[in-house]
């Protein structure tokens, strides 16, 4: 019976100190081992460590943004005989937060935002359309691979840039912006892709090599010769390649050169010459006077070479076809047939002896048939008004022995009257038709000639005339 007291007592007690508003920690009732198993209530005022926030759960909701703190729920049983009074868990208790003034409030808690989910990027090719396009575009445009227009639309000029890009950059050429080539694209430097253009080779000037006694001439053979031909090639008085051996066609590019560029003209490279032409102010000719160190036969491609070699058998009545650089059958009947004339092979070749006799001042011309004189009627007699000879009259004059001058004059026609006229028109003094025919025309020219000259004016080429039109008013060698 006092047993039975003795528990009633002890459940009063203990429903009065519940009762009563003592809170008791489940955790420290259950875990600790102090005062034989028996974990007493903290009461209001005593200090303790605030316990952790609890972590929202993400999938709150707005209509629920604070959730109940979840406990486990304590009672009281009755200990087991000669035992103590313990606590047991019978189940979960549900319980609002507690704010520091003893309230239950509702702390909100945002919604977390929720990441986006990265587009996966894939290639882009002929055909592709859209931003990721136009951005591709852009950067080509700005490294300077693509010429065309930002338009989003992947077309051949955006394909052919982005392989020229791949080619630049050691990527595999396919025209495709793969991921390879889209990073290397966001890594290369914004700067302008240097043109690809072939850069074309100048030709290195020769370096002067002469003295003030060095005179080069026909018939030499050195480096000097050599060096003099490669600067008259360049300037274009020549055409061919470099021999080191004074020919007849190098002097009639040296002669070509004093034309333009001394007051003189003798063919003999000089130090005044030479200093000319090693010059920077040397002037450059279209026309070439001769052709070295090539070899000349049908079909040869050597355009400006043919046209020259033609010209110069024109002159000598051998070549009848036009001047177009092209070596035909034609051309190959007028070589042989100056070849004949000049006691040289017939092979239609035109190689270093024929090219060395044909620009020679003693190559012989074509036998030109004189135009028929009418044989009823006799020679005219003069008046003292008259020319020498009537306009229709002309006698065929030939060249003369080598070093020598033929004298020329109104009413002869042949080679050495076409080569003075040549002459006369380089300088300015003729204007009419190089037809080998010294009519009016051509005397008027000799005249003028003269008189600027100091010659007698008499319209006659003679020696004096001659020599001064030909090499200037200077002593041979100058």
């Amino acid at each position: 019976m006092k047993s039975v007291k003795t528990r009633l007592l002890a459940l009063l007690m203990l429903l009065a100190l519940v009762l009563g508003g003592c809170y008791v920690d489940p955790n420290n009732a259950v875990n600790s081992n102090q005062n034989g198993n028996l974990n007493f209530p903290t009461y209001p005022g005593a200090t303790e460590e605030p316990a952790a926030a609890a972590t929202p759960d993400p999938t709150d909701t707005p209509d629920n943004p604070v959730q109940p703190i979840e406990t486990e729920q304590v009672v009281a049983t009755a200990p087991p005989s000669g035992g103590s009074y313990g606590y047991v868990t019978v189940g979960p208790m549900i319980t609002s937060s507690i704010s520091t003034q003893g309230q239950s409030t509702a702390t909100p808690v945002p919604s977390p935002t929720p990441k986006p989910t990265a587009t996966p990027f894939t290639s882009l090719k002929l055909g592709s359309t859209g931003q990721d396009v136009r951005n591709v575009q852009q950067k080509l445009k700005q490294l300077g691979f693509l010429k065309g227009n930002v338009d989003g639309d992947f077309g051949k000029a955006t394909e052919e840039a982005v392989k020229a890009f791949q080619k630049q950059y050691g990527l595999e050429v396919d025209g495709k912006v793969g991921a390879n080539t889209l990073a290397k694209l966001q890594t290369a430097r914004a700067t302008m892709r240097p043109a690809v253009t072939a850069t074309p080779k100048k030709t290195a000037t020769p370096k002067p090599n002469y003295n003030s006694n060095t005179y080069l001439r026909n018939g030499d053979s050195s480096s000097q010769v050599r060096s003099m031909q490669t600067r008259l090639i360049e300037l274009g008085y020549l055409v061919g390649k470099a021999t080191a051996n004074f020919d007849n066609a190098t002097e009639a590019g040296v002669i070509a050169f004093q034309r333009r560029n001394t007051s003189y003209a003798d063919g003999v490279a000089g130090p005044e010459t030479l200093k000319a032409l090693y010059s920077s102010s040397a002037s450059k000719t279209s026309s070439p006077s001769g052709i070295v160190g090539l070899s000349l036969r049908e079909g040869s491609k050597e355009t400006a070479a043919v046209r020259l070699l033609q010209q110069r058998l024109k002159n000598l009545g051998f070549y009848r076809g036009s001047v177009d650089g092209s070596f035909g059958s034609g051309t190959t009947d007028a070589v042989k047939s100056f070849q004949r004339a000049n006691s040289l092979t017939a092979d239609g070749v035109a190689g270093g002896g024929t090219l060395n006799r044909l620009f020679a001042s003693s190559a012989k011309s074509a036998t030109v048939t004189a135009a028929p004189r009418p044989t009823a009627t006799p020679r005219p007699t003069l008046r003292p008004t008259q020319s020498p000879l009537p306009p229709n009259i002309y006698v065929l004059v030939t060249p003369a022995p080598y070093g020598y001058y033929a004298t020329l004059r109104r009413g002869m026609y042949g080679n050495p009257v076409q080569e003075m006229q040549e002459a006369l028109r380089n300088q300015g003094y003729y204007f009419g038709a190089t037809d080998g025919y010294f009519g009016e025309g051509t005397e008027n020219a000799v005249k003028s000639f003269q008189r600027t000259n100091g010659l007698d004016v008499d319209g006659v080429a003679g020696p004096a005339t001659l020599r001064t039109l030909l090499y200037g008013p200077y002593p041979y060698g100058s």
